[in-house]
């Protein structure tokens, strides 16, 4: 709990930190507020990093009932898109925080401490598993 916890908080920050302010209540309504600056790739990252931590989370595709889905597809290319996905959505989160410890962008702590805690999720998670499910 307390790695997924650690993983939700900086991607949960991150989220609030893109989205556009809001006016001052006592400021002039005709006067904009002004603009971060935007990293699209960063956004891009951040998003994916987000999916990866849903993901990562114990049982949650098979409470998605995403099997539904691979009856739509043909049975080679079910285990590709898997394989293919997985590596994906391992590697994002390795990704976003080397991208942001090397470029500076409105999100770069949370991009590294959430790709750092999700990827260790994605590491640990057939570990803590097994280990629940071992005690009496």
């Amino acid at each position: 709990m307390v790695l997924l916890s650690g993983a939700a908080i900086p991607l949960a920050l991150a989220w609030m930190r893109i989205l556009p302010p809001e006016h001052e209540p006592f400021s002039r309504p005709d006067v904009a507020p002004p603009r971060p600056h935007r990293d699209r790739f960063a956004n891009f990252l951040l998003l994916n990093v987000s999916l990866s931590f849903l993901a990562a989370i114990p049982r949650i595709a098979e409470a998605l009932r995403l099997t539904q889905l691979t009856q739509l597809l043909p049975a080679t290319w079910i285990e590709t898109i898997e394989i293919a996905l997985l590596i994906w959505l391992v590697f994002v989160p390795a990704l976003a925080a080397a991208y942001s410890a090397v470029r500076t962008n409105p999100i770069r702590v949370h991009l590294i401490l959430g790709g750092i805690l999700v990827l260790a999720l994605w590491l640990l998670s057939p570990t803590l598993l097994g280990s629940l499910t071992t005690r009496p």
